[in-house]
């Protein structure tokens, strides 16, 4: 398993010089099981992965796209992605079955008039859209195996598990912990204080996380949701964002062995990511390393586990 990470911060990208060490890019990153290629999350480092891919002497023909949700800085870079030009790429884009939207039409609305002037139609690549919910499991490729968890974010939203002989990635970019609020697909108007919570919700929540902790079971990596500190949180809890703490508390539950802090708030520093990530691995229980993501980190596990 190879893993690439080509987008790391959340809500919006960033060009600013005390944060370009970490990037400035929003979700975006590539795993490569043999032939298989696997994209998660579509954010504005797609771009440079379409660059990237478009340099190979022989680049992959099918193209596997695993989308968290459709918030706008997880699909942005959708429309900049050069593969989707080629009339030699095949890309299957998996995403969240809703109510409200297909998966097609609402990333169809995202490059069309009056945002943009492309629409689906007009791509060369050949594109098959597969809608799914959480708490499902399907193969991807060769020894390369899926499963998905419903995260406690606005409108829903999903974490990935990337299983195979070679590695084991969980991918859990945004959401908030499991108290608190429960999101579902309705507008949370925020009024000062977390809504009443009914016993039902409560069980729920409980649900959720230990569902979050089973997706992310003895993975050799966990990308997961970082952006608030506790005091952001205590004024933004309605976002639906976590905490490197919260991060900590499923990554040790987990027994996973590296955490990976991200979706980094747009206005924190290089410095400032620095410090979270120092006092973090000083907490971490032993075995269990932490870093900060970063543009252009790379994973990598050649030995089966």
């Amino acid at each position: 398993m190879n893993i690439r990470i080509w987008g790391t911060r959340g809500s919006y990208p960033v060009a600013r010089a005390e944060m370009m060490r970490y990037g400035g890019n929003t979700t975006c990153v590539e795993v490569r099981v043999g032939d298989t290629c696997i994209l998660l999350d579509a954010g504005s480092g797609l771009r440079l992965l379409g660059e990237s891919l478009m340099q190979e002497p022989d680049p992959p023909d099918h193209l596997q796209l695993l989308i968290t949700h459709t918030h706008w800085d997880h699909i942005l870079g959708f429309p900049f992605f050069a593969p989707i030009y080629s009339p030699r790429t095949a890309l299957s884009i998996y995403g969240l079955q809703r109510t409200q939207s297909t998966l097609r039409t609402t990333i169809d609305n995202a490059l069309s008039d009056p945002l943009l002037p492309i629409g689906l139609d007009s791509l060369s690549a050949s594109l098959d859209f597969f809608e799914i919910n959480h708490d499902v499991s399907f193969e991807l490729g060769p020894d390369v195996y899926i499963t998905s968890a419903r995260t406690n974010h606005p409108y829903r939203a999903l974490g990935y598990r990337i299983e195979s002989p070679t590695g084991i990635l969980t991918f859990v970019p945004d959401t908030g912990p499991f108290h608190t609020i429960l999101f579902g697909d309705e507008f949370l108007v925020w009024k000062g204080k977390p809504p009443h919570l009914h016993a039902g919700q409560l069980r729920t929540l409980e649900r959720m996380r230990r569902a979050m902790i089973n997706l992310a079971a003895g993975s050799d990596w966990l990308l997961y949701d970082s952006q608030f500190t506790e005091a952001q949180y205590a004024q933004f809890p309605h976002w639906g964002h976590g905490t490197p703490g919260q991060a900590m508390e499923i990554a040790a539950a987990a027994g996973v062995r590296e955490l990976l802090l991200f979706h980094h708030d747009p206005h924190r520093t290089d410095v400032e990511i620095d410090a979270i990530t120092a006092v973090q691995q000083a907490l971490a229980p032993p075995g269990l390393r932490v870093r900060a993501a970063y543009e252009g980190m790379v994973l990598y596990r050649e030995e089966q586990p």
